[in-house]
């Protein structure tokens, strides 16, 4: 089953360099999905932050359900965008928000910091320029960690198409004072670079496929919905006196907008990038119409009604007018762009950054990240100074590439929050465990 107007190269898998057969069973990009699926670095999302610990009590979102949410809602906008413009493929749509988080290391954020801390501290003294970056990670683990089922190959073999709709950042990073932005975000590793050549098939700019602009955009809108609910149910993000019915804003409304436009402000500041208050009160009193939110949560079987129906406005509200711009033959790959309207992407930004200010950087969550990043920084330092200590796999890995720190930090990056801890116990003598730990650590 061809999936229409994509090219045999679209379609090639790889490493194996082949196209999936055309048996009517199932696309090259449904299998995609699959692997993706079956893959152990999908299953390992589940222990993994998406903003507080895995093990935190609470239903909150971990990294697991959140690319699960993305991959729904980006396949859906593809479904739409399909019907209307003839593509993009839904299935790749959807495997590329699968893939997308994929190698996000254990303590989300906190856990990425350390890792590339602790890399620049110890390759900088080497004179080299690589660390490890989250995005790049999923690039590495998706053509070269992973496992399927083709002796001698590595990584899932995945189409041409679907590692290039994951890759957000198609560049290496670049040295500081060259590149800022580049240095701080990137997608490929030096390690990976042929096969990075091999997925781009020619091309040298930094443009990214249509596929990947609605992976991006599915991910930023399950962001500023979902998180936003998880913690407003837990009391911490304070909605109600944020976003209250016509005619009962208040005091509570006023302090509470002040306190956190002078927090976007000031953040936006210090990383040199512009500010409108003006333009961001407005878009908070639009969508305080929209939401009119009576009270705080307090887990009746109406509240949690509310909170769905609002989350379901919200994700309308992000990808109802959304539109392609076809500059191709057909509205797939480099062939089209994905447009949203501008009030929609500022007020996603802003929706997000109510995460940051009443979640990441309070007080009270500074212990716990202070503590995550002692964990994987050690454990990094520990596992590079001593390689035996790498469990078979990533020793294997050592003997392909000669990196002891990439493969310290590919060990560290795999880790489960729960696996992290223990291991961190066992490593430093707080916990020594069990003999037959050795299974899973």
């Amino acid at each position: 089953m061809r999936p229409a107007h994509y090219s045999d190269e679209d379609l090639e898998q790889h490493s194996v360099h082949r196209r999936v057969a055309d048996d009517g069973q199932r696309s090259g990009f449904e299998h995609d999905v699959d692997r993706i699926l079956y893959s152990t670095q999908w299953r390992a999302l589940a222990g993994k932050s998406q903003v507080v610990a895995s093990a935190e009590l609470g239903a909150y979102h971990t990294r697991l359900t959140h690319s699960m949410k993305v991959a729904q809602l980006g396949r859906r906008m593809a479904e739409r965008l399909e019907r209307r413009y003839g593509g993009p493929n839904p299935a790749l749509v959807e495997a590329a928000c699968m893939a997308h988080d994929i190698g996000h290391p254990p303590f989300g954020h906190a856990g990425e910091t350390a890792l590339r801390t602790t890399m620049d501290e110890l390759h900088f003294a080497g004179g080299v320029l690589d660390s490890f970056e989250g995005n790049a990670q999923t690039l590495h683990i998706l053509t070269f960690l992973a496992a399927h089922k083709y002796s001698g190959h590595r990584g899932l073999h995945l189409t041409r198409a679907c590692l290039d709709a994951s890759t957000k950042y198609p560049w290496e990073r670049a040295p500081l004072d060259v590149d800022r932005a580049r240095h701080t975000k990137w997608g490929v590793y030096a390690v990976d670079r042929q096969a990075f050549a091999w997925v781009r098939a020619g091309r040298g700019d930094d443009a990214v496929p249509v596929e990947e602009q609605v992976m991006d955009w599915a991910d930023d809108v399950t962001y500023a919905c979902h998180d936003v609910e998880d913690f407003y149910r837990t009391g911490l993000i304070p909605l109600a006196a944020l976003f209250p019915p016509p005619g009962a804003a208040g005091g509570d409304t006023e302090r509470e907008t002040r306190r956190f436009l002078d927090y976007v402000e000031a953040k936006r500041r210090s990383a040199g990038i512009a500010f409108d208050r003006d333009e961001a009160t407005h878009l908070l009193a639009d969508i305080a119409k929209a939401l009119s939110i009576a009270g705080p949560y307090s887990g009746r079987h109406e509240d949690d009604v509310a909170v769905n129906a609002r989350t379901a406005k919200l994700i309308d509200h992000f990808t109802r007018d959304i539109e392609l711009e076809v500059t191709g033959t057909a509205a797939i790959r480099y062939g089209a762009r994905l447009v949203v309207p501008a009030e929609r992407r500022a007020l996603c930004e802003l929706l997000k950054e109510l995460v940051w200010c009443y979640v990441i950087d309070r007080p009270a969550l500074a212990t716990q990240q202070h503590g995550k990043r002692r964990i994987v920084s050690e454990l990094l330092r520990w596992t590079h100074d001593a390689p035996q200590l790498l469990p078979t796999d990533r020793a294997e890995e050592l003997d392909l590439h000669a990196d002891p720190l990439r493969a310290a930090a590919d060990h560290v990056a795999s880790l489960t929050e729960d696996q992290a801890i223990a291991l961190h116990r066992r490593l430093s003598g707080a916990s020594l465990g069990s003999v037959s730990d050795n299974v899973w650590l």
